[in-house]
């Protein structure tokens, strides 16, 4: 043998057993498979036929009697197929009459085994066919075998055809059952539907016996269900002129302790009621009759399996109850059960209601009273507030009012003199008269800024104000208040040409009070309050000498909703919370409020169009 040349691959014959027993298959498995040969198997003569024209094998053991196509008519189907013509066909059979040899060959088959197979001699049996044995058909016997053939095929084909008839009565009664068992479905839905909205206990009880006695054809109905307290089950009788309340069963009663005791799911009908332990009981109880077919279906509570919610019993006078009707029988029971859990569940939210909307009643008075209340103790605390003021304010009045009369009364005895004053002392008279003007001035301001503040005068009605007199106002109101310290020095600068402005008094005080309250976070040891105009344009500035703003906030100072902003690690002044405030009220009249950094303090500017 030269390099190049490969020895030959030995080809293993492949062989299909065709073969509705697993151990016949198994045996003939493990011998063959033993001798060298590839096995399969096809358990049916269908499956066989199509496994052998994809296999093409070299031999096909094949069983005579095989569910479907027997084998005989697998042999004939198989040599029908030019693609077959190489492959043999040996029948396993139990058959060793002459006339099935014979049929077999006549098929097809070029020779057959008898079953049971001899496990000695079946490996050579198999070999000798593959070596070229053939069985061969007595001269003159074809056409006996042939109408053999023929008879068996006829009985096959009558076989089957019972068997087809047999099949299509049972698909017919299955039928019948399906389409009964459909309309008894559609029933019980549209009994479900029609008993959702009711929420009378006793009117859901009443509609669904009623449709399961007409359902079941029932001659006694019975209808037990456990009581709110858990001692004992209250029942409901079907009778023909409707239904009446039966004698409570105590939870402690045998037939209902046993019954607690059968496992989930059961349903006691025929023989294995008659013969169970409470079927006397029951004759008693009258849920059923001694003679009759009696149905026992006990219901679980659907929060706790263990607890046994109720009782179904139920008797007719002699037709056992079938399958489909206990399942029907449980089906009623379970919407009987739910409708009447749901029609409690919804009474109970109902009442739950209702005692919410009292409840919101009562809150909604107590809530009215609560305004009451707090708009008294806010009129009570503005008093008290106001007294304050009133009292702080008294004393501030008491220097211009002290002044009023030093210099009435100096200017009193100027003019009490007969002869006329001379030059110095009309100059003094003049002198006084400036004062005394000031003085009424500035008790004026006070009092109109004090009785805006108190609600009394037209704080909140557009007016012609003088921004000046304003700002003097309202320093003397926050110094009254206490929001100014008495120790902190102000000093006022007004520059502005003009400051008669068309406006709400309460917006400019208002925003006024927010620059100072941004001032004073800074803990200043210095106020400056100036203003500024020109072109129609009013400034007011409001400068402290405190700690500087962090660069990092002057951006958003005046955004809305100032405690929203992400916090800074670093630690300094921030930007007063009234500013975002401030800049809203101007942005009514056209106005900005701006932040100018300083190296020590901060400076506050609002400008605005004076129109």
């Amino acid at each position: 043998m030269t390099k190049t040349q490969q020895p030959m691959t030995e080809v293993i014959p492949r062989i299909l057993c065709i073969e509705d027993n697993p151990m016949n298959w198994r045996l003939v498995q493990r011998l063959l498979s033993q001798a060298g040969y590839e096995m399969h198997w096809a358990e049916d003569g269908l499956k066989g036929c199509e496994l052998a024209l994809s296999l093409k094998p070299a031999l096909i053991l094949l069983d005579i009697n095989l569910p479907g196509l027997s084998g005989f008519e697998v042999a004939t189907k198989l040599r029908q197929n030019r693609g077959m013509d190489g492959t043999l066909i040996v029948a396993l059979t139990a058959k060793t009459m002459r006339h099935d040899r014979e049929t077999a060959l006549v098929t097809g088959c070029d020779g057959f085994i008898s079953k049971p197979i001899d496990p000695f001699l079946f490996v050579g049996q198999v070999e000798a066919y593959l070596g070229g044995r053939r069985d061969q058909l007595d001269k003159g016997r074809e056409g006996a075998a042939l109408r053999q053939f023929s008879q068996q095929v006829v009985e096959h084909l009558e076989t089957q055809l019972r068997e087809a008839q047999d099949s299509n009565r049972k698909l017919l009664e299955v039928q019948a059952e399906l389409e009964e068992r459909s309309q008894h479905l559609s029933r019980l839905l549209s009994l479900s539907k029609d008993i959702i909205p009711i929420r009378n206990e006793q009117e859901i009880l009443r509609r669904v016996l009623d449709k399961l006695q007409e359902v079941l054809h029932l001659d006694h109905l019975r209808a037990y269900r456990l009581h709110g307290s858990g001692a004992y089950f209250e029942g409901l009788a079907r009778t023909a002129d409707g239904f009446e309340e039966l004698p409570v069963l105590p939870m402690s009663h045998p037939l209902a302790f046993w019954t607690a005791s059968l496992p989930l799911g059961t349903v006691l009908t025929g023989d294995p009621l008659r013969q169970s332990t409470p079927w006397q009981q029951g004759i008693d109880l009258g849920l059923w009759a001694p003679r009759a077919q009696a149905l026992l279906l006990p219901l679980r509570s659907r929060s706790d399996e263990r607890q046994l919610w109720g009782i179904l019993a139920a008797d007719r006078p002699d037709k056992p109850f079938q399958p489909f009707e206990t399942e029907l029988a449980a089906l009623h029971a379970g919407i009987l059960q739910v409708s009447l859990e749901n029609a409690g569940l919804i009474a109970h939210l109902a009442e739950t209601s209702q005692a919410l909307g009292t409840s919101y009643e009562g809150l909604e008075s107590a809530y009215e009273s609560l305004k009451i209340a707090q708009r008294a103790l806010n009129a009570q605390n503005q008093k008290s507030a106001l007294g304050t003021l009133f009292i702080n304010m008294a004393k501030r009045l008491q220097s211009p009012v002290g002044v009023l009369k030093d210099e009435t009364s100096a200017l009193a005895l100027i003019m009490d003199r007969p002869e006329l004053p001379v030059p110095n002392e009309r100059r003094e008279c003049h002198h006084s008269m400036h004062k005394i003007q000031q003085a009424i001035f500035q008790v004026d301001g006070v009092v109109r800024a004090l009785l805006r503040r108190a609600g009394q005068g037209e704080a909140s009605s557009p007016e012609w104000l003088h921004l000046h007199e304003l700002l003097g106002q309202e320093v003397e109101l926050l110094r009254a208040e206490g929001s100014l310290p008495e120790s902190l020095p102000v000093e006022m600068t007004f520059q502005a040409p003009a400051d008669k402005m068309f406006g709400v008094y309460s917006d400019f005080s208002e925003g006024f009070g927010h620059l100072i309250s941004h001032a004073l976070e800074g803990h200043p040891q210095h106020l400056c309050i100036r203003t500024q105009g020109s072109d129609g344009q009013f400034q007011i500035e409001v400068e402290d000498d405190g700690a500087p703003v962090l660069a990092g906030l002057l951006v958003g100072a005046f955004e809305p909703f100032p405690d929203l902003r992400p916090t800074l690690n670093e630690a300094g002044r921030r930007p007063g919370q009234g500013l975002s405030a401030c800049a809203q009220l101007m942005n009514t009249y056209n106005g900005t409020v701006e932040i100018v950094p300083r190296d020590h303090g901060s400076l506050v500017r609002i400008s605005f169009k004076m129109e």
